[in-house]
């Protein structure tokens, strides 16, 4: 998806950490942060020797933060929930995507084309009524799924229905185009939405997530109810103002990014990510030009405990994180 944006065609529109707890730095003396740490999200190990190994990784992860929070003077970096993992176990656990969008990028693509005119200066479809809550992915390499669904589930909201979440079990059970908790893309996801399931998507109460724990249950393709409908996709062509507009236009936008940088990311503006190869989907909810820098507002999938309440902002007009 490096050359595109997502974003879905709806058919009502035709074409369209426990509040409490202070955050944890990573300036401090390592055993003591450590063991804030595991209080406080119920961390455990099984052994003397793999507690070593878990405060060995910590230590790393901590002196990563540091160089990230030197590149980046409006942003903070920390402790957060992935700080006992290796960059190896983050990476195969929470974006696993590569493979799946760098062999998306041959793939003959419909390109939106985006009304001209200038987007507002600030745009936030949280405050529209247009976001769900933040949600967990889990142990699952659904990423993908959570991007769909938060695109549907926007741009129904946005296009004057009710705003109900959907369903990503259906995608990660049923979807046959994607590979469950082993990763997707989220063109295929829609493309599966209207071919295979009639533009049918199921409410998530209808049909909740279960692959938290990284297991894949088999599809339930029936008794579920309908929460949106949907009647095809499109791609915005990879520029910054062209995604603003649309976005403004029309409701959140499904994504894909590199968020390596991600993992120890805790509030601020990030204006130095690392920008390789795209291995995450994520949805854009708004930005701010008039903010020094000027940001995205993406929604990620990894609970309300990580970054700003489940949200992260990224400096807009820079390509970070190849956003």
């Amino acid at each position: 998806m490096h050359a595109h944006a997502l974003v879905t065609l709806l058919a009502a529109a035709v074409s369209v950490a426990p509040a409490a707890m202070a955050v944890l730095r990573a300036d401090g003396p390592v055993e003591p942060l450590f063991a804030a740490f595991k209080q406080k999200y119920g961390r455990s190990y099984g052994t003397a020797a793999e507690e070593a190994f878990r405060l060995r990784v910590f230590e790393d992860n901590m002196r990563r933060s540091r160089m990230y929070a030197a590149a980046n003077p409006h942003a903070t970096f920390g402790v957060t929930p992935f700080s006992d993992l290796t960059p190896e176990e983050f990476r195969t656990r929470y974006h696993n995507g590569e493979r799946h969008f760098e062999a998306a990028r041959g793939r003959v693509r419909t390109l939106v084309q985006v009304p001209p005119g200038k987007a507002p200066a600030a745009v936030d479809w949280r405050r529209k009524g247009a976001v769900t809550p933040v949600k967990d992915q889990g142990r699952c390499g659904s990423c993908w799924s959570f991007s769909a669904i938060g695109n549907i589930e926007g741009q129904w909201a946005a296009a004057g229905n009710p705003l109900t979440s959907l369903s990503e079990q259906m995608l990660v059970s049923c979807d046959f185009k994607d590979n469950g908790c082993g990763g997707g893309f989220m063109d295929n996801a829609f493309e599966w939405i209207v071919k295979e399931n009639s533009g049918k998507v199921y409410t998530e109460k209808s049909y909740p997530y279960v692959s938290e724990d990284g297991s894949k249950p088999f599809c339930i393709p029936y008794g579920h109810e309908v929460g949106a409908t949907i009647t095809g996709h499109v791609d915005i062509p990879h520029d910054e103002d062209a995604i603003a507009k649309y976005l403004a236009d029309n409701g959140p936008v499904a994504v894909a990014v590199d968020a390596t940088t991600f993992m120890s990311y805790s509030g601020g503006v990030v204006t130095s990510c690392t920008s390789e190869a795209l291995n995450h989907g994520v949805l854009l909810v708004g930005y701010n030009d008039s903010s020094k820098p000027p940001y995205w507002i993406i929604k990620n999938s990894w609970s309300s405990s990580w970054g700003e309440k489940g949200y992260i902002r990224i400096e807009k007009g820079t390509n970070q994180c190849l956003v």
